[in-house]
């Protein structure tokens, strides 16, 4: 303990001492956070020499003596080793040593801890509800050493990127804008760090309707459907011809998500107009579609398939004549939709 307070007395009293730095530039060291960061001394001394290991000010060790209790740290030789290191390791290392004539050798080292790239998104919380037409900003900021790209996408596709922070103005929101946003941020240092953030728009109800589909066999049925997008969920009500429809034995009506049917079990007085309405809290919208008579009808048509064929006569051992004659084998009616 002796020898120590005495190294550290002459240590505090170097202003009156020559002091020879051996390297006029600084090295640069880096190494990567919770990994283990060798730090060489690259003064040339003498073994019975005293090498003094600092952290900017702070001592750290005088020889063998540990100074700085922080079982992270340990001296191999000359060189200090950090153990598990962390962001808090970075910064100036020196070791020094006190020659017999009294100069004073001091080697410099800068340490950069790697850090690996985490993304962050302002608003927290991950989801946020808004109403059509609402405008807002997205900001995702990523920290890590070195500073981390940052990317935004959606739907796999990069919609913006920058290094550091990078905003995302979101300006009259329409209901396609709705769904997931995710923000990346990567360093080169551990894994690509990704944060995710759902928009849900509140809007009135889009409707589209897709061209009626019919079948024949084995009896005439005709099926429409209606694409119904909103929030919140909309009632959906079919309409013919201005009038409301209800389910029955000759009327099904199901639903799965966004996707509403309407099934005519015959094909009975089935012309005209169909609407399907939808209505929410936020408002209401239709669309329509036409059942003509012609796409109800089926046709009769005659195949005919022909068949060549040639025809050898033969007397005795040659042949006398040939001749070509045409087989009609096989006439089909089938039924073609106008």
């Amino acid at each position: 303990m002796y020898k120590v307070l005495i190294v550290l007395s002459v240590l505090s009293t170097v202003t009156a001492r020559n002091v020879l730095q051996q390297s006029a530039d600084i090295e640069v060291l880096r190494g990567e956070q919770g990994h283990p960061v060798l730090i060489p001394c690259d003064l040339i001394v003498e073994d019975h020499v005293v090498i003094v290991w600092k952290h900017f000010r702070r001592i750290l060790f005088a020889g063998p003596m540990r100074v700085r209790q922080d079982p992270r740290l340990r001296v191999e030789g000359k060189n200090l080793l950090v153990d598990n290191a962390q962001a808090k390791d970075a910064g100036e290392y020196t070791c020094q040593a006190e020659l017999e004539t009294g100069e004073l050798l001091t080697n410099l080292k800068s340490l950069v801890v790697l850090q690996p790239a985490t993304a962050k998104i302002n608003p927290s919380g991950g989801v946020i509800t808004v109403k059509a037409g609402t405008s807002m900003l997205l900001s995702c900021s990523g920290s890590g050493v070195p500073a981390p790209e940052v990317t935004w996408l959606r739907e796999g596709k990069v919609i913006a990127a920058g290094k550091g922070e990078v905003d995302l103005p979101l300006k009259g929101i329409t209901w396609q804008s709705g769904g997931l946003y995710q923000c990346q941020a990567s360093n080169g240092v551990g894994e690509v760090d990704s944060k995710n953030f759902t928009i849900h728009v509140l809007h009135a109800p889009v409707v589209e309707v897709l061209p009626p589909e019919i079948e024949h066999m084995p009896s005439c049925k005709v099926q429409i459907q209606c694409l119904v997008y909103s929030a919140p969920a909309s009632k959906v009500n079919w309409f013919h011809q201005g009038r409301l429809m209800k389910a029955g034995e000759d009327v099904t009506m199901w639903t799965l998500e966004y996707l509403h049917v309407l099934q005519l079990n015959d094909c009975t007085e089935r012309t005209g107009d169909y609407t399907c309405v939808a209505e929410n809290s936020l408002g209401s919208n239709e669309a329509i579609t036409n059942l003509k008579q012609y796409m109800l009808e089926v046709v009769e048509e005659e195949v005919v398939v022909r068949v060549d064929r040639q025809i050898s006569v033969h007397s005795g051992s040659s042949t006398v004549s040939t001749a070509s004659a045409t087989l009609f084998l096989l006439s089909l009616a089938y039924m073609r939709l106008l």
